[in-house]
């Protein structure tokens, strides 16, 4: 087996019912549930069919550790949500949980290409099952990596992040510049909404132009918020799209655990319509979610939105492909 191989969801089962053997007792189950109703189920038992993987990778970053952890803890998450959505219905397919890739700390080189091959084999999946493929991160330079296997197939890249992400240093690492390393090495196009005030250089606006970035602010999102929607929805109308969702593109009222807090950042209903206009105009080839360090964040809230979020951007693009 190749180092990054995943495990696949029969080898995850197996390994669950080995860990939760049902005994000969009556007394013993799988899992003890408190809410003894026999009819309510939840995300993680919806029939599986999204490929989902994780990408535990965090050395790139240059603010808070800690996102290697957030693989486990979102995943907590999303499968302990219900999967009704009063405006969208019941969701009808889950999540093909494909493991962790087997990432290298500290080796961004070898892990890189890892992740690379391992996203091009889970996004081969999702196409085969005409869903989108499912990456949760891991700091956002990630995304240069599970992205990739997308933008060479024709995708575009649409981006929710309080921060341009395109830096460029003299020495060392950051996960401030993997947007600018992307483009410049595949000519992506590229859309960042959210970006957000005093907590960027003044040298990223003029380079996001070199570079041809499209930029829907913050400023702009308030402004007006129903014109920037359409805007949006005028840029990737009809394209395929892969969607990465920082979740430092919120204020941190609302998203206190992330690398890079967001003093005037989005709040969630925003986030909603944003990627319910991506959803709706565009198709959905991939997503993924990053940023979140579930050590900064006490009360779980961190973990918990950046699961309902990734849950609604899923359930929205499957509606659009009429998978509901």
């Amino acid at each position: 087996m190749k180092k990054w191989m995943l495990f696949d969801g029969t080898t995850l089962k197996r390994l669950l019912q080995l860990h939760y053997k049902v005994g000969e007792s009556l007394s013993l189950v799988k899992r003890a549930r408190f809410l003894k109703d026999p009819y309510d189920r939840r995300v993680g038992e919806v029939e599986p069919l999204i490929p989902l993987a994780g990408v535990p990778w965090d050395w790139s970053t240059a603010g808070r550790p800690g996102a290697r952890f957030a693989p486990s803890a979102i995943r907590t998450e999303l499968y302990s949500l219900t999967p009704l959505s009063e405006d969208l219905g019941e969701l009808r397919w889950g999540f093909d949980d494909m493991g962790d890739i087997d990432i290298v700390g500290g080796d961004i080189i070898e892990t890189g290409r890892r992740v690379v091959e391992a996203s091009r084999h889970v996004m081969e999946v999702a196409m085969s099952r005409g869903v989108p493929a499912i990456f949760i991160g891991g700091d956002h330079s990630i995304t240069n990596w599970t992205s990739r296997p997308f933008v060479e197939q024709g995708a575009s890249l649409v981006v929710l992040d309080a921060h341009y992400d395109i830096r460029k240093l003299t020495e060392g690492v950051t996960s401030g510049s993997w947007l600018r390393e992307l483009v410049e090495a595949t000519k992506v196009k590229a859309l960042v909404v959210g970006v957000s005030e005093y907590v960027n250089p003044p040298y990223a606006p003029s380079r996001a132009k070199e570079l041809g970035v499209d930029i829907i602010s913050r400023v702009e999102l308030l402004k007006d918020f129903k014109s920037s929607l359409e805007r949006l929805r005028s840029l990737v109308a009809g394209s395929k799209v892969y969607l990465s969702i920082d979740m430092d593109h919120l204020a941190q009222a609302f998203a206190p655990g992330v690398n890079s807090p967001t003093p005037l950042g989005m709040t969630p209903f925003e986030s909603m319509s944003v990627i319910d206009t991506i959803a709706s105009s565009a198709k959905v080839v991939g997503i993924d979610v990053v940023e979140v360090v579930p050590g900064a964040d006490v009360t779980g809230s961190t973990p918990r939105l950046a699961a309902a979020l990734l849950l609604r951007a899923v359930q929205r693009s499957l509606v659009s492909m009429n998978m509901k």
